[in-house]
């Protein structure tokens, strides 16, 4: 790990394109850091106030310092050229000169980004969770923000696929957004997946950093699922990102009267995939597969929210969510989350439209 690259992305103003520039033209990240301020200026890499803030960060900033924090954290990094970066990623118009991960960078390229919406209803949560779940148990490695909503309910599927899924983060690697998902992400992590980011430690979550994380979503992928997406949304600037590099852009047709829907109606208008299931994936990039599956392991355990939900399905022969919901205080949102995680993690099934059997009763 190099800890002169490590170093450089924490320079205000040194985005990823004058970034690689200058190891470019330097050759290693080592040299840019021990260049004098004049081969710097003579570079003409940087330019005016950026030129003067990378000069003055510089000699302000300890390298061996941020690398020590990096092992505290038990983060590491690798830059454009080197073997472990994503190779699709790579290829981009505007990769991350540095990227920061902790956990395990996939080592393929099959890879599905599958996003959406913050505030997804029902519907979106359960067709993520599944559309993950069967990809994963393809050995197909899905890629999202770890955002709530359709994010969420991704890594939650893959998680009970039993593959490993990738975080791509809008802040530095000592922080976790939102707060309620440090537990998610601890899991990923050890399932053998990664939490990602370009950006450095002690680096807030802030909004224009979410349309640039994007970018890295789209580009490490060969395609992207697009679940539930408004008409003004985030998820669509993914979609764009994945058209500009060439990629393919899956977008599930939703209601025509839910708003949330608006923005993949419109997708598919314009020419994005229809997909209904996730086979429709597996079908574009002939990754089906041939053999028979590998029996799963038993079930896994549940939190303590699982374990009241799971109760309240064993009261009865067949359980309606409104019944639950009424009982329970939970949010719509949050109890369609629960119902999801155990359905993946085989406790209950769906017999129809909100209504919940135990499996094995």
């Amino acid at each position: 790990m190099d800890k002169y690259a490590a170093a450089l992305p924490g320079c205000p103003r040194l985005g990823a394109k004058r970034m690689r520039g200058l190891i470019e033209f330097f050759h290693t990240a080592e040299d840019v850091w021990k260049a004098s301020d004049e081969d710097i200026r003579k570079s003409h890499v940087l330019h005016g106030n950026g030129e003067a803030a990378f000069l003055a960060w510089r000699h302000e900033t300890n390298p061996d310092a941020v690398m020590e924090k990096l092992i505290q954290n038990h983060i590491r990094c690798c830059t454009w050229e080197e073997e472990d970066y994503p190779a699709l990623l790579r290829t981009t118009a505007n990769p991350p000169a540095v990227l920061f991960y902790r956990g395990k960078l996939p080592d393929h390229e099959k890879l599905i980004a599958i996003v959406g919406s913050r505030k997804a209803t029902a519907y979106g949560v359960q067709t993520a969770g599944r559309f993950a779940r069967g990809l994963a148990e393809e050995g197909i490695t899905v890629v999202s923000g770890g955002a709530r909503g359709i994010d969420s309910a991704s890594h939650e599927g893959a998680l009970a696929g039993r593959a490993p899924t990738i975080v791509v983060a809008a802040f530095g690697l000592d922080r976790v957004y939102p707060p309620e998902n440090r537990n998610l992400f601890h899991q990923i992590v050890e399932a053998g997946g990664a939490i990602i980011s370009e950006y450095p430690l002690g680096t807030p979550p802030l909004g224009r950093q979410f349309p640039a994380r994007n970018r890295i979503i789209a580009g490490m992928c060969r395609g992207v699922i697009v679940v539930e997406a408004a008409e003004r949304s985030g998820s669509l600037i993914t979609s764009d990102f994945a058209l500009e590099e060439g990629r393919d852009v899956f977008s599930v047709p939703g209601s025509i009267y839910i708003p949330s829907c608006k923005g993949t109606n419109q997708l598919i208008r314009n020419g994005a995939i229809c997909c209904t299931s996730f086979k429709d994936v597996l079908s574009e990039y002939g990754w089906e597969r041939q053999e028979e599956k590998v029996e799963k392991p038993g079930k896994e355990s549940l939190t303590l929210e699982e374990e009241m939900v799971y109760k309240f399905c064993c009261t009865e022969n067949e359980v309606q969510a409104e019944d639950i919901l009424q009982q329970s205080g939970l949010s719509v949102v949050r109890l369609t989350m629960l119902l999801l995680r155990l359905q993946l993690k085989g406790y209950i099934k769906e017999t129809g439209p909100g209504r919940y059997v135990v499996i094995g009763q």
